[in-house]
């Protein structure tokens, strides 16, 4: 069997510690925005949100295992807890091989700054792993999609609804998550991927009619 690449990584889904459990999404929402960002950086190999959701429970985690099915040296791990206006990331970076941890770290910071702490993140996996960021590649990771956390907020509700395979043919829940992305662009018409996502969500009504 090949060796994996040193500088491959899969980013397993975030384990939602927040009080309230509906905040999964956003749990989700950080995860997924996290291992975008990584896969902006062309010197790494990310494994896609797709292949990483079927390792969700973290109870049943061998990251060794996980890493050899998935083709990676590198595990990234995390967890998201939302109280108020204040959020905690935790995250670890393991090297799935020797199971040796590369860099681990706790962001404590106002909602805020949650486009910051995603940012900081994938610069802080990319330097572990002696990756080498472009400056264009490092703008696009520091550019923040919204300037709202509320439209943020409904933004990555309705993305989690829509993303669950089983509401695709849920005409109820499509039309729940348009209505919370058109109060995402009410907030903010710049939102350009709140834009983007009702589009998408628009064109799945459309072919269920």
């Amino acid at each position: 069997m090949a060796l994996a690449p040193a500088k491959s990584i899969a980013v397993l889904p975030f384990a939602n510690m927040s009080p309230e459990t509906e905040n999964e999404f956003f749990a989700d929402g950080v995860h997924e925005d996290v291992l975008t960002n990584l896969a902006k950086i062309r010197d790494l190999k990310v494994i896609s949100r797709t292949s990483v959701l079927a390792y969700r429970d973290t109870a049943q985690r061998n990251l060794k295992k996980i890493a050899a099915e998935l083709g990676v040296a590198n595990v990234l791990e995390g967890s998201v807890r939302r109280v108020g206006n204040k959020v905690r990331v935790t995250v670890q970076l393991i090297d799935a091989r020797t199971d040796q941890h590369l860099w681990a770290e706790k962001y404590d910071r106002d909602l805020t700054d949650i486009f910051a702490v995603q940012s900081a993140v994938a610069e802080a996996i990319a330097t572990a792993l002696s990756a080498q960021m472009t400056p264009d590649e490092r703008q696009r990771m520091a550019a923040q999609p919204t300037t709202s956390i509320a439209a943020y907020d409904f933004y990555l509700r309705a993305r989690q609804l829509f993303r669950r395979m089983e509401v695709m043919d849920d005409r109820t829940t499509i039309e729940t998550a348009i209505a919370l992305l058109e109060k995402a662009v009410g907030i903010d018409p710049r939102f350009a991927l709140a834009h983007l996502e009702l589009t998408e969500d628009e064109k799945a009504l459309f072919t269920r009619q």
